[in-house]
């Protein structure tokens, strides 16, 4: 490992900042507080940098993560994020043995130490077919290879969006569009309590803003991607009227 090989990039509003607990300090990390609003006290701490941006929307700070990322390896983190050790070492060995390799996709924990997901047991290649399920802390790039092929978040989804998810998966299909190396595999590199936004189906809400991820990755093929999602599980949209507005995208105002 460099003496920058990893970048640990949190994403945090500035009356979350006292909540973040930092890994130990190690000479091969640097620590990127992306800080939104005002106030707040950031840890002060030589491995730390601070940035105050005025945009809103977590995909906002991701891209000032990527822009300013001084690591080999870039990750992101958020305030009720724990980090694994021998995993994250696993992720640095990992690039260094796949010097093309720009987006590494892998698992996450619960608080309870039980993966999160059901994820596959093999190193597999991340395409648009496989990737939709993937999660912030369960993503690891390589950011000079993101910074050359011009991806970004894009910052219309995400927490603090109308389409407050979804935003990981739009990444992965850019980078695939951008020609990039994107592939999983099962290192286990982060936990994190179990409930979130992106594992939550049910409401309105939810199912206009996954209509929208899947028009933002397909298109016009988009329609029938998510009719064969619903008849996979018509149920977890909790009604039949709800499911066909998921699948045709069209949504009371």
């Amino acid at each position: 490992m460099t003496e920058r090989a990893l970048t640990i990039a949190y994403s945090v509003l500035a009356e979350g900042l006292s909540r973040v607990e930092l890994p130990p300090v190690r000479p091969d990390t640097e620590i990127l507080m992306l800080v939104q609003g005002t106030g707040g006290v950031a840890p002060r701490r030589r491995d730390v940098r601070v940035i105050r941006l005025d945009s809103t929307g977590v995909t906002a700070s991701r891209n000032a993560a990527i822009r300013e990322a001084i690591g080999e390896v870039l990750v992101f983190g958020e305030e009720d994020v724990t980090w694994l050790t021998d995993g994250l070492a696993a992720v640095l060995a990992t690039f260094k043995d796949n010097p093309r390799l720009a987006v590494l996709l892998g698992r996450a924990n619960d608080e309870t130490g039980s993966l999160r997901k059901r994820y596959p047991a093999f190193r597999e290649s991340a395409t648009i077919w496989n990737s939709a399920r993937v999660g912030t802390i369960e993503l690891a790039v390589r950011p000079e290879l993101i910074r050359q092929a011009k991806v970004t978040f894009d910052e219309d989804f995400g927490a603090g969006t109308p389409n407050f998810l979804g935003d990981e998966y739009i990444f992965v299909a850019d980078a695939n569009r951008a020609k990039l190396k994107c592939d999983y595999f099962p290192i286990t590199f982060s936990q994190h309590p179990k409930d979130s936004s992106g594992i939550r189906f049910g409401t309105d809400a939810d199912a206009r803003a996954r209509s929208r991820v899947f028009e933002r990755v397909f298109g016009w093929f988009a329609p029938v991607v998510r009719a064969a999602l619903w008849l996979r599980n018509p149920g977890r949209f909790g009604s039949f009227a709800r499911g066909v507005r998921f699948v045709t995208g069209v949504f009371p105002k």
